[in-house]
């Protein structure tokens, strides 16, 4: 039977040794879930205020995060729900630097990619999912469409490939509606409105 994950009541009263494994045993390297939502607040604080050694295990799980919800809907969703957390830990310059650094020890950076990066990570909170994209396009204004269009549409497939491009080679362009109606009528002419 495997071990049961500390609750936040007690993980300030771990030993040093059975923090750091808590914390890495929350990153998503080790298969983990994500459903333990305040462990990962737990360990954003402890990539800010934590002991060296704490830092690192946090700094670890956190690059591996950013990394996975590039792909992934369950990662992404969590980047989500941790955004303030996240944009705390990258303006502590210390917690910053630390975390930077440990994921691009690990791979999660080319060479002087650091701040490239976690804008990188900002841009995938703003990137919309199948659904939301499906969700934008029926309730804009400017669009019309002869039926509803669903998450299966080739135009949201379409779009979803051209954020995900834009996302991981402009991560410092902001994307408007203006471009995303740009793309619409590129993809589908038919659905702006005369």
């Amino acid at each position: 039977m495997g071990k049961a994950k500390p609750h936040k009541a007690y993980v300030e009263d771990l030993t040093n040794f059975q923090t750091r494994r808590y914390l890495r045993g929350l990153c998503p390297c080790r298969a983990n879930s994500s459903e333990d939502l305040e462990g990962w607040r737990t360990l954003f604080n402890k990539a800010r205020y934590g002991s060296f050694s704490e830092r690192k295990s946090a700094a670890h799980s956190i690059g591996t995060l950013i990394e996975r919800a590039k792909d992934d809907e369950m990662y992404r969703s969590l980047l989500v729900e941790l955004e303030d957390d996240l944009d705390s830990l990258m303006r502590d310059p210390r917690a910053a630097s630390q975390v930077l650094g440990v994921m691009k020890g690990h791979g999660h950076q080319r060479k002087g990619a650091g701040r490239r990066n976690y804008r990188k990570a900002i841009s995938i909170l703003a990137l919309k999912s199948p659904n939301a994209i499906a969700s934008w396009l029926n309730k804009h204004p400017k669009l019309l469409f002869k039926m509803p269009i669903d998450q299966h549409s080739k135009l949201v497939k379409k779009l979803a490939k051209w954020l995900d491009h834009r996302v991981k080679f402009e991560p410092n362009r902001q994307t408007s509606e203006a471009d995303l109606l740009r793309q619409v009528q590129l993809f589908q002419p038919s659905a702006i409105r005369r």
